[in-house]
């Protein structure tokens, strides 16, 4: 579709398309799970667009686990939904001076037509019967470090599945950080990207992934600003981390690298709401 201002908001399809006339192949395609990934909802949070760099790059690329990826999942991917924005150098705000991460849950089809059509584009996957198995808006944060993500959960039977992706990806990700996510729904988010998709579609995987202006105060980048480089990394990792969770059933199965135990990451010790910042999602 096009921006209110005529910009065109693009959207990907990923996956591994089957050789001429095999009709097994491509029967395996209509098998597949989809994937739906977005950001620059807000546009001045550039780093986003650069995590989505190397998510677009990783999946496109040679490499063994991308080939897997590809074979399993069609990836939808929307890298702006807001290039009016970042055409016209807002901030936080679309052409209409309001923030589109707080109008999911009804958008109008001529204000925000990425939000609409990207919510059109979910509900007929829906209603084909292939709900979405993961959601993930990607963001800036200017107040917290590190890199991490905000779930929803709202009963105890939620957790294994929802803080799945968040565990895999504090153990093979490092500027990932477990303890910076938090999984509360608040009032105040029910009309984010976020919340609304996963209360409208019920995509019990539907996430924002922050990722900070600043640095890491832990793990391999403590003391050091994310760079380019570090945020294209994320983005790799982060596919890898759909890999593993596609195939985990118990997170103690992820790897045979970490001490840790189950406990120390569902039980979480993060805050009990979202840091009331500016440009968190």
């Amino acid at each position: 579709c096009n921006s209110l201002g005529g910009n065109p908001v693009d959207l990907l399809t990923i996956t591994q398309f089957p050789p001429p006339h095999n009709k097994t192949a491509f029967n395996n395609i209509n098998e597949r799970d989809y994937v739906v990934l977005s950001a620059r909802v807000h546009p001045g949070e550039s780093n986003a667009s650069w995590i989505m760099k190397g998510v677009i790059n990783f999946l496109i690329s040679d490499n063994d686990k991308a080939q897997q990826l590809r074979n399993k999942f069609i990836f939808k991917i929307i890298p702006m939904l807001n290039p009016d924005g970042v055409i016209n150098g807002s901030h936080r705000c679309s052409l209409l001076g309001l923030d589109m991460n707080r109008q999911w849950i009804n958008p109008h089809p001529n204000m925000y037509p990425s939000l609409y059509n990207t919510k059109g584009l979910i509900q007929l996957l829906v209603g084909l019967g292939k709900r979405p198995v993961l959601y993930c808006d990607f963001h800036g944060h200017s107040r917290k470090k590190n890199v991490f993500m905000y779930g929803n959960i709202t009963q105890p039977s939620d957790n294994a599945t929802v803080k799945l992706l968040p565990t895999i990806l504090d153990i093979h990700a490092p500027a990932f950080s477990f303890s910076n996510c938090c999984f509360t729904v608040e009032k105040s988010r029910e009309s984010t990207a976020r919340v609304a998709l996963w209360r409208q579609f019920g995509i019990s995987r539907s996430y924002t992934l922050e990722s900070s202006y600043c640095g890491s105060d832990q793990g391999l980048y403590k003391g050091c600003q994310l760079g380019t480089q570090h945020l294209e990394e994320m983005g790799a990792k982060f596919c890898e981390g759909i890999l593993i969770m596609s195939s985990a059933d118990q997170p103690c199965c992820l790897s045979d690298e970490t001490d840790e135990d189950e406990d120390s990451y569902f039980s979480s010790d993060s805050d009990d709401s979202e840091d009331d910042d500016d440009s968190s999602a």
